[in-house]
């Protein structure tokens, strides 16, 4: 049975139609309280705890077939469009531990959070498994502490329409031991240097388009109900 891919209504068809073969999509409508470069992107909108994705209610009640047999927590607070009020759902849930930028994440986190100044946590860092790769030092610090094996990359170089560059994880997700990429390695100045610290570790990279790496959103992956 195919897992649910939920994924920025923004992706190219082009891409979603190859991810079909292997997903069951769900693309991902805008919300008008997040910024409108970012307001379809999963690793904004939805937040990943023990295996359930946390939403906010007032995007859940707008968006209940799209939720349809998944487990959800739903929170009553609200993303606002000013950083860091967009963050509640940008951290990487790490087991026993969460990592994010503590004071801006939602309630709905019941377990200690290892604090870290970038905000957009998630949106940073691509997880392999236990590997990590990010351009923020404190992040990848913060999961080595957890016992995940890291790689820094330089910042910039990732396509997000609307801001000056994006990050490595919202151009990137991984599933099953195989990492997506939105966009091809070849044009970020760390690439080789991604792909072989991946291979190294087991993993098998799919490149969904030509061109640079862009950010749109990452992805959250369920298992189908």
């Amino acid at each position: 049975m195919k897992k649910i891919l939920f994924l920025s209504s923004g992706v190219p068809d082009t891409v979603t139609e190859t991810l079909s073969d292997k997903f069951e999509i769900r693309k991902l409508p805008p919300c008008p309280e997040l910024d409108g470069p970012v307001s379809t992107h999963a690793d904004m909108l939805l937040g990943v705890l023990d295996g359930r994705i946390v939403v906010t209610r007032s995007y859940f009640e707008e968006n209940k077939e799209l939720f349809s047999g998944c487990g959800v927590i739903i929170t009553d607070e609200h993303h606002e469009k000013k950083y860091p009020s967009d963050v509640l759902f940008n951290f990487i849930d790490a087991g026993d531990t969460a990592v994010g930028y503590e004071k801006a994440l939602t309630k709905a986190v019941n377990k200690p959070v290892v604090n870290v100044k970038q905000g957009y946590t998630r949106c940073s860092t691509l997880i392999f498994g236990k590997c990590a790769v990010s351009a923020d030092a404190g992040i990848l610090s913060a999961l080595s502490a957890s016992g995940y094996e890291t790689l820094e990359i330089s910042a910039g170089n990732i396509v997000l329409p609307g801001y000056g560059y994006g990050f490595i994880g919202g151009a990137s997700f991984c599933a099953d031991g195989e990492v997506y990429f939105f966009g091809s390695l070849s044009y970020h100045p760390d690439g080789e240097k991604i792909r072989a610290f991946l291979y190294a570790r087991g993993a098998d990279i799919k490149e969904l388009s030509p061109g640079p790496l862009t950010d749109h959103g990452g992805a959250v992956i369920l298992d189908s109900p």
